[in-house]
């Protein structure tokens, strides 16, 4: 119980945090430092369960039914990172959004990020529907006013309320699943259900949670409110959305998917299949991106897309009874989870210090930035080969463990949708390369294209302190990631009863020569650097340089900008158009060029519908005029329908 009654502080910490500043005038430093202190007390409990902790749990009555908190293996794996992304959160936005800002947006945010912490915190512990139903939508509103802080911006404010509708969508498919889960369970409480003869229901219960909770992860057609909800918020805000909120859906298709003691065929390849297009899809929207915030974005629907495949992989193999596909299956998707919170948070405080800096978020304004943000530019170096998958970041290693799974699948009777999900799994790697070299090359390299970027400077230590913990913890657990193993395979054993830990005995060997070789990369790639700074001759030693054609400065005309560096992959991005003047005579005016990307699925296909459908619901305006006596008589109206139909049904049934 210990460990649970130190989650709930956690939660108690972070709303008191969230007030403090909103009632009162304190200094900002004793609100920061309540929501460091349930920040510490979360990670201690998880930390504590995780390597080899029991599961505790606090039993209580809500609504006349019994209730519990419980904090198990799964639950660890996700407070972890969400408390430490909140707390380096809380830190950075201590300088990026402080509290003094004008018509009080610095108090409401700081008051709505805590209620979004604690809100995950509890619905992460909660194992009953109702209590898991009000957390989730305390978490979706919260989330709501932070995407909408700066409301004034029209942008912003469609932004916000496209994310609203979607998620009460999914809330509501969730309600749903809740029911029925109760139906089969017997109660609201969730435990382990027992077999029978309900495949039917089963069926519906599993398919309602992948409805409600894609729509929070972001899944292929269900991710279109992500882009621009994320690309709105402000940084510190992006970051824990995308490394965090969005992994709730996962956490609870893991979590419902957990009590059932078997699943159904085809289950588990159809969501590793759904995963794969969303990971392609994603890092193809975001290779064509210009608003840097928005690349992020879709670059996390890539991520959870590759997330997805784990989960989907694992499922396949409990419904297959393949207990080495489900470790190595659920093994990468958590380990994907925690590494997807670091680097992408990473990169959010990067985005955050860059938009802070110079005021915009297109990259087209933009560049140089390397000589005016050198602390910046030498931070966010690592999170860019991280998203990259490269070694010896971490992001490497869960991805190793995917390719693992899906080999295996391969060779166990699923070909279909592991084929799928490996070509789709090396596709995204690659164009993952390609869009990051992008973000860094445009954002930092050459020279400045606009007034933006020519006062930039880096931020203060409030803004990289946070960035610098990050990039230490990429590297560190690329480098020690043999070391997570026992705690993987009690994350695993909670998803799948009963399995064996077959992680820490199957690839200990393997993951000790991988990284043992990831160190001596490392090594070799240092000591190159000293010896390129040892035999660099000083300036007055260099020769003169070479004949430079009259071009002895770069001029910004004469670089690479962010659309012409995807121009050649437009072949593979069907919503990308361009507007180009050509050249047609012999002295020609001015030439312009202009990329334009649109989201083919989210925008062109469902958004023109949606619009449609929001029109023709405007007729029912005229139903809501405003006078309380109409509303009175609606009142009265639905009361006299049910009574007539509970009176109906009792003649029927008597």
């Amino acid at each position: 119980m210990l460990d649970v009654a130190w989650i709930l502080v956690a939660a108690v910490c972070w709303i008191g945090a969230s007030f403090l500043p909103f009632f009162t005038r304190v200094d900002d430093r004793w609100s920061q430092g309540l929501g460091l202190l349930g920040a510490a007390f979360a990670v201690v409990g998880a930390v504590r369960v995780l390597t080899g902790g029991t599961a505790s749990q606090l039993d209580f009555l809500f609504w006349r039914g019994a209730a519990r908190f419980e904090i198990d293996a799964l639950s660890a794996a996700f407070l972890l990172p969400l408390h430490l992304v909140a707390g380096l959160g809380l830190v950075y936005g201590g300088e990026y959004w402080p509290l003094n800002l004008p018509k009080g947006s610095g108090r409401s945010l700081r008051l709505f990020y805590g209620l979004l912490v604690a809100a995950m915190t509890l619905l992460l512990v909660a194992r009953h529907g109702l209590l898991f139903l009000l957390a989730w939508e305390i978490m979706a509103l919260s989330a709501f006013i932070l995407i909408g802080t700066d409301h004034e911006n029209p942008e912003v404010r469609h932004a916000s309320w496209v994310y609203l509708v979607c998620t009460h969508t999914g809330t509501a498919m969730l309600t749903a699943m809740v029911i029925l889960l109760a139906h089969r369970s017997g109660g609201l409480l969730w435990v382990p259900l027992q077999a029978g003869n309900a495949q039917a229901l089963d069926f519906w219960i599993l398919g309602l949670a992948c409805l409600g909770f894609g729509f929070k992860a972001g899944f292929l057609p269900l991710h279109f409110w992500l882009p621009a909800a994320h690309a709105s918020a402000p940084s510190h805000v992006s970051a824990i959305l995308s490394s965090v909120m969005l992994k709730m859906g996962i956490y609870g298709i893991l979590r419902i998917s957990g009590l059932f003691p078997a699943i159904p065929w085809g289950f588990g390849s159809a969501l590793l299949a759904l995963g794969a297009l969303s990971a392609v899809y994603g890092v193809g929207n975001a290779l064509a991106q210009r608003d840097y915030k928005r690349l992020l974005a879709y670059s996390s629907i890539e991520n959870l897309g590759i997330i997805g495949m784990g989960v989907g992989l694992g499922l396949a193999g409990r419904a297959g009874h393949d207990p080495w596909l489900v470790a190595l299956g659920f093994g990468g998707a958590i380990f994907h989870v925690w590494n997807h919170a670091i680097f992408k948070s990473l990169l959010f405080f990067g985005a955050g210090s860059i938009l802070h800096a110079t005021g915009t978020r297109d990259m087209e304004a933009l560049g140089g930035l390397a000589s005016r943000m050198p602390r910046t530019a030498l931070l966010l170096f690592p999170a860019v080969l991280a998203v990259s998958a490269l070694p010896p970041f971490n992001a490497f290693l869960s991805e190793w463990f995917l390719y693992r799974g899906i080999f295996a699948s391969l060779s166990r009777g699923y070909p279909w949708s592991a084929g799928l999900a490996l070509a789709a799994l090396a596709f995204t790697g690659g164009l993952a390369a390609v869009a990051f070299a992008k973000f860094y090359g445009i954002l930092f390299l050459g020279t400045s294209r606009s007034p933006a970027g020519e006062h930039a400077h880096d931020p203060t230590g409030t803004m990289l302190v946070p960035m610098a913990i990050l990039v230490c913890l990429s590297l560190g657990t690329g480098l020690a990631g043999v070391l997570l193993l026992p705690s993987l395979d009690r994350v695993v054993a909670v998803i799948a009863p009963g399995s064996a830990s077959l992680l820490a005995r199957g690839l200990n060997a393997d993951l000790r020569i991988l990284v043992g070789a990831e160190a001596l990369l490392l090594g070799c790639g240092f000591a190159a650097y000293l010896w390129w700074r040892r035999s660099t001759p000083s300036p007055e030693a260099l020769s003169p340089p070479t004949w430079d054609c009259g071009y002895a400065l770069p001029v910004r005309r004469a670089e690479y900008t962010g659309s012409s560096f995807s121009e050649a992959w437009a072949p593979l991005l069907p919503g990308l158009k361009y507007k180009v003047r050509r050249i047609t005579a012999n002295f020609p005016k001015p030439v312009a060029f202009r990329s334009e990307i649109r989201d083919l699925v989210g925008e062109l296909f469902l958004g023109s519908r949606l619009e449609r459908m929001a029109q023709r619901l405007l007729r029912f305006r005229s139903l809501q005029p405003g006078y309380l006596s109409l509303y009175i008589l609606y009142v009265l109206l639905a009361l006299l329908g049910a009574f007539l139909w509970m009176f109906l049904r009792g003649r029927l049934l008597g």
